[in-house]
């Protein structure tokens, strides 16, 4: 009987997790201590929504999906929301004496105890997943009723202050209960929730905005703080980060790592005077959302075998091409993961070091020290490694010997600033490189871009007209369904949720080697490798639709 069955046992038979995958969790249960799903879902094995499924079906509980229920907000009152974030859980709906509540787990009887005690009612707990209960009491409890407090907090602080001077002295001092420390902190903590890349604090003649980067594209955080705070916020984050705040007439650069809900995030600074005030942008690294599976990347299957073996070369130049934030760095880790084992010695050369790769020796660009890429390269190569990763090919002196190296039987790998593929070769010779030397060590150019996912809970189904399949060279013959993009709470409204890679993939053949060598255009190139069978970015974006991935208008966008 299924009440009788453990969760593993349920979830093997469901088919969301392998035998050997409940093995490999028990056994780190019996280290660690945690609950199964719990350590399910950290390996990867299942998602949050599984396990609590699946626990719901065990335990004869109720399971509710969050991301796509509508709480009552007079219901919300019910519990305080100190109560709601100390146990995680948040009210559905009463009916007489009784409250429905979603928990993470709702087991735990002495969770329920104290809320029953709290509100005095009879709690009726059901199953809820971490995330989407933390999100929905964000939501229905509002962070942003905490961000108006900081700033009426900081407002108060300055009418009691002769000028704003002393703020920034009182940044200096780090005083925990700042109300400037907790502004900065409830922004970069909810840029880290909602998987921000960087946070842009961008002051205006009249205003001052604070803009995140999520996906790809800026959206605004509300409320934006009054122009009178600029000061206070910009030396918060100048102290954070060891900049020096008196200086607002040069651009500075500064690095620290926090902790947001458990989890290590670096922080890569950058101010910029402007006729305004000081720009500050703040990139956002978060290591557990780095894709180190090369399976993860969006790669068709045929072109992930491509790469497999390319990767594998035992010499060569393997670039990564695309415009800046188009993920080619976490291609290029994806790639060194798949290759990364005891018999190879892998060094980097990274402008910065973004991420840690466990078992592979990295080092950082220091202009001011006089290590750059062409000075370390030089002494990597007397490191005896078998592969070298080179952050980027920015001038002739690295891109010579990047590809000395590739000739004397090391496997190199590098990025680029093109915007296709076959652009790579000429770029390279207009650095100055011989175009011999180039046709002599490249074996593969991947240019790429970020495209948008839809949501998955709301986006629209539509039959496309027969003129959008004429422009996308898909058959008129053939039905096909499409996707657009709607916006949910699940989603924020934008109707996308996550992003994947589109590729192009140029193998170097003969053939291509001879156009390198007689400086043929790109457009040549271009034209032969499609001949070749090469698919562009274009067409990887029209797969991506054609399979319900994202829409038309991301990869009209991108493409």
């Amino acid at each position: 009987m299924a009440e009788h069955k453990t969760l593993g046992n349920l979830l093997i038979e469901k088919g969301i997790i392998t035998q050997d995958q409940l093995k490999r969790a028990l056994s780190e249960q019996k280290v660690s201590g945690k609950l199964l799903g719990t350590i399910l879902v950290e390996l990867g094995y299942a998602t949050e929504e599984d396990i609590a499924s699946q626990l719901s079906e065990q335990m004869g509980l109720a399971f509710i999906d969050l991301t796509t229920y509508q709480v009552d907000k007079d219901i919300i009152t019910i519990i305080p929301e100190k109560i709601a974030r100390r146990f995680n859980a948040i009210p559905l709906f009463k009916v007489g004496n009784m409250v429905t509540v979603a928990m993470e787990n709702p087991l735990d009887i002495q969770s329920v105890d104290e809320i029953n005690r709290i509100t005095g009612l009879e709690i009726q707990p059901v199953f809820g997943t971490k995330s989407a209960i933390a999100s929905a009491i964000d939501k229905y409890y509002g962070t942003t009723g905490e961000l108006k407090e900081a700033i009426e907090n900081i407002q108060e602080q300055q009418e009691q202050e002769e000028t704003q001077r002393v703020i920034e002295i009182d940044e200096t001092q780090e005083k925990k209960d700042s109300p400037a420390i907790k502004l900065v902190n409830l922004i970069i903590a909810q840029a880290v929730k909602d998987g921000a890349s960087d946070i842009h604090f961008e002051p205006e003649e009249k205003q001052f905005r604070i803009r995140a980067r999520v996906d790809g594209v800026l959206h605004e955080i509300e409320p934006s703080p009054p122009k009178n705070l600029e000061s206070a916020i910009i030396s918060r984050v100048k102290v954070m980060c060891n900049m020096n705040i008196a200086e607002k007439r040069l651009p500075q650069d500064g690095r620290i790592k926090v902790k947001v809900a458990s989890k290590s995030v670096d922080l890569r600074v950058s101010s910029f005077p402007t006729i305004h005030g000081e720009n500050i942008v703040i990139r956002i690294l978060d290591r557990s959302n780095v894709l180190m599976d090369i399976g993860q990347l969006g790669l068709s299957k045929e072109s992930m075998e491509i790469l497999q073996e390319i990767i594998r070369s035992p010499n060569g130049v393997i670039l990564v091409t695309g415009p800046t934030g188009s993920g080619k760095t976490t291609t290029l880790y994806a790639f060194l993961s798949t290759i990364n084992s005891l018999d190879k010695n892998i060094l980097t050369m990274e402008d910065p070091v973004e991420y840690r790769l466990s078992g592979v020796r990295q080092s950082q660009v220091d202009v001011k020290a006089g290590l750059t890429f062409a000075v370390g390269l030089r002494s990597i190569v007397r490191q005896d490694p078998d592969v070298i990763l080179i952050g980027e090919v920015r001038d002739i002196e690295t891109a010579e010997i990047a590809i000395q190296s590739a000739l004397t039987g090391h496997l190199v790998f590098s990025t680029l600033h093109t915007n296709d593929a076959p652009s790579a070769a000429t770029r390279l010779i207009d650095m100055g490189v011989e175009p011999f030397l180039i046709s002599s060590s490249l074996k593969c150019v991947v240019a790429q871009r970020l495209i948008r996912l839809l949501c998955p809970k709301c986006r629209e189904p539509y039959k496309p007209d027969m003129e959008i399949l004429k422009k996308l060279d898909l058959s008129p013959t053939r039905e096909y369904t499409f996707f657009r993009e709607k916006g949910c709470d699940s989603c924020k409204q934008t109707g996308y949720k996550g992003r994947m890679g589109i590729f192009e993939i140029m193998l170097v053949n003969d053939e291509i080697k001879e156009m390198i060598v007689h400086k043929e255009s790109s457009n040549r190139i271009m034209k032969a490798c499609v001949a070749n069978g090469m698919k562009t970015l274009r067409q990887d974006g029209i797969r991506k639709i054609v399979n319900g991935d994202t829409s038309l208008a991301e990869v009209l966008r991108l493409t």
